[in-house]
């Protein structure tokens, strides 16, 4: 079996699921890059995609926007902003609780590690996988799990490296797929909403639930190298 990769979510089920058929049809294994709530437009449908996701099979990996709904839900001071206002409401008009939904987020894990059928090995995280992360032998795939790691590493994961001392957000973040390191695996992430594939990084954000129009949910087909955008 094959592996699916699909990007940034942002509470769209109705893209999400045209990206599943695609993954049922061709045998994938699918592995969501995280953000799957908190949309930015007018449409959006949190309970559709996690209940899409819980019966699914698929393996989720922890982001920034799951980290802030998970602290909201531990009773944390959080600002609702950016769309989980919306994800709050929508799950509180829903008769999912919220200790069911807190139980499911914290199990989700930090980053997965698998070879394609060419036995390239792909690191994945929402962000950035780092390479002090500790990988030992595995026979499908690793996941890497909040215990495998410390708070440094998992904020890498969840947020990305960064430039001290900017306050600019596009500024502060740091592009790591422009200055490619010799390395003999694939990184894979989501979170910067943009789409960049080369020989050694996968980024795969096509600003799925953002406002602007033109916006998709991308799905890469690990094996095929081949990229689908769904409108």
């Amino acid at each position: 079996m094959g592996y699916a990769i699909i990007g940034d979510v942002h509470s769209d089920s109705r893209k999400l699921k045209k990206a599943f058929d695609y993954a049922s049809e061709h045998n994938l294994k699918i592995i969501l890059l995280g953000d799957l709530f908190d949309s930015r437009c007018d449409y959006s449908d949190s309970i559709g995609v996690y209940r899409l996701v819980r019966n699914s099979g698929a393996i989720v990996l922890q982001s920034n926007h799951q980290d802030k709904l998970i602290r909201y839900l531990k009773g944390n001071n959080v600002v609702l902003n950016n769309g989980i206002d919306i994800t709050v409401e929508e799950f509180r008009k829903s008769k999912i609780s919220e200790d069911e939904l807190l139980h499911w987020l914290l199990s989700l894990p930090y980053g997965i590690v698998f070879r394609d059928k060419k036995n390239l090995e792909h690191r994945c995280a929402h962000a950035y996988f780092s390479s002090k992360t500790n990988i030992p032998n595995y026979d499908h795939y690793y996941l890497v799990k909040k215990e495998d790691t410390d708070r440094k590493i998992r904020n890498l994961m969840l947020y990305g490296p960064t430039n001290r001392g900017e306050t600019n957000i596009d500024n502060k973040r740091v592009c790591w797929w422009k200055n490619p390191r010799h390395h003999d695996y694939v990184l894979v992430s989501g979170h910067y909403h943009i789409v960049h594939i080369d020989s050694h990084s996968v980024v795969i954000d096509g600003g799925c639930g953002g406002p602007e129009e033109d916006n998709f949910l991308c799905l890469y087909d690990v094996d095929n190298k081949l990229l689908k955008k769904f409108y």
